[in-house]
């Protein structure tokens, strides 16, 4: 199997990166900000509710991006 080929196999998201345009960064920051203001408030509210301490909602909403 080619190097390349091996590569975009181990890591899928790889083509896309690489043909990322710069002028694309500051909306793809706003967005990324605008949805932590709503998600890190909801996660921890979610958390207080069931009665944990506010990091575990903040964990619970993090490892679902990170695929695990």
């Amino acid at each position: 199997m080619p190097a390349m080929a091996h590569l975009h196999r181990l890591l899928p998201g790889l083509p896309p990166l690489l043909k990322y345009r710069a002028t694309d960064w500051p909306h793809d920051i706003s967005a990324g900000l605008a949805v932590a203001a709503v998600s890190i408030p909801v996660a921890i509210a979610y958390a207080e509710i069931a009665g944990l301490s506010p990091s575990a909602g903040l964990y619970s909403s993090i490892l679902p991006l990170l695929g695990c």
